[in-house]
């Protein structure tokens, strides 16, 4: 399968995928709790990425794929959810390095 074709399969099972969690009482749910997981996590990571020296975005990206795989593996979240939670949470440096800055 070409790049383009793969591109083209992956982007409609996400807009799929988007579209089923937007569209459904059973996606609005599972919005929800991913929400609910959300906040204590991305707390969680500000508190750890305040303790290291000149942390970068490259660095925060580390911290937060680790510290979800470990949340992930204790909470039994399944693997969508977990990659959601991590593009999430990765959305969220610029608000990370604001509050460094303070």
């Amino acid at each position: 399968m070409g790049r383009f074709k793969k591109g083209l399969f992956l982007g409609g099972l996400l807009g799929a995928t988007l579209m089923w969690l937007n569209a459904t009482p059973k996606g609005k749910e599972m919005r929800a709790k991913l929400a609910a997981h959300l906040e204590p996590l991305y707390n969680e990571l500000k508190a750890s990425i305040k303790q290291l020296e000149g942390p970068t975005k490259e660095m925060y990206d580390a911290l937060v794929e680790r510290a979800v795989a470990e949340y992930a593996s204790k909470k039994e979240l399944a693997a969508e959810m977990a990659d959601h939670l991590i593009r999430q949470l990765k959305k969220r440096w610029r608000d990370v390095e604001k509050d460094l800055k303070k």
